[in-house]
Order: structure tokens, then sequence, then C-alpha cells
């Protein structure tokens, strides 16, 4: 069933990369509508699609991972209005303020590279240490 969901986020949400990570679960859940920073420190999203999706996203979006920490979320579900035929992210008309939120974006994700890089070489030492020992136990049947 469709619904139109309009949330209003509480919390160190701005200045975070936290749009754009609403803007990524939103595409991939196949939502439509938008989010975008309010004057009162708050991001405000409106999106439209299934009632699963929506309640999806909503669990998705209640974080608290460095930088980002929500405090609260507060929805009003109202009938959907077919006025959206995509999900958009609105920016600052100001260039310096949405170039600083991009460099915020790009930190998030160079983080979680070195994060997903950082798990990968623990694997991998530990395949090398077990390479290591198979040789030798090799190196000893030689002898």
């Amino acid at each position: 069933m469709q619904k139109r969901a309009e949330i209003k986020v509480y919390g160190r949400v701005q200045k975070a990369g936290f749009r754009d990570f609403i803007d990524e679960i939103a595409f991939n859940l196949n939502l439509n509508g938008y989010v975008k920073n309010l004057d009162d420190g708050t991001v405000q999203v409106v999106c439209e699609g299934e009632e699963a999706a929506i309640s999806e996203l909503l669990q998705k979006i209640n974080v608290t991972q460095y930088p980002i920490r929500v405090e609260n979320i507060e929805v009003t579900c109202k009938e959907p209005t077919g006025e959206y035929g995509t999900f958009e992210l609105i920016r600052d008309e100001d260039l310096t303020t949405a170039t600083y939120e991009r460099m915020d974006v790009a930190a998030r994700y160079i983080r979680e590279m070195n994060s997903n890089l950082c798990q990968k070489m623990d694997s991998i030492g530990g395949k090398i240490d077990g390479l290591g020992g198979k040789m030798d136990s090799l190196g000893g049947k030689m002898d």
C-alpha cells in the first residue's frame, strides 16, 4: 500500500553527510520525495512509496554513527499525492556551505573505505599466517 511520510529528524544531523545517507537509502528503497536541512538544525524528509519501504527507511536512518547522532524522529503519515517522480536531495543555495557539506560526505566515505580496508588487511594477515605455518610444515617433511 502506498503511503506518504513527513519526517523530521533531530540530533546531530546537519553537516554530517546525513542527507546523502538518507538519499542513498531512499534510492535503494525506491522512494520518491526529498530531504533537506531546516533552519532549526533538523532534517526534513518527505517521501512516498510502499509502506514497508518507508518503515525500513525509518529504521535505517535512526543511527548513531560518527558524525551522525539521531536523537528523535517525528513522523506524520498521510495519503500520497504522487507529486514526486524521484527522490531529491535539496542542497543549500550558498555555494560555500554546499561545498563544505560535500567535503563532510567525502570524509564519511573515506572513513568507510578505511574501515573496510582494515578488515580486509586483518583477513589477509590471518591467511598469510596460515600459509606460513603450512610452509614450515612442508619444510619439515622435506628434511
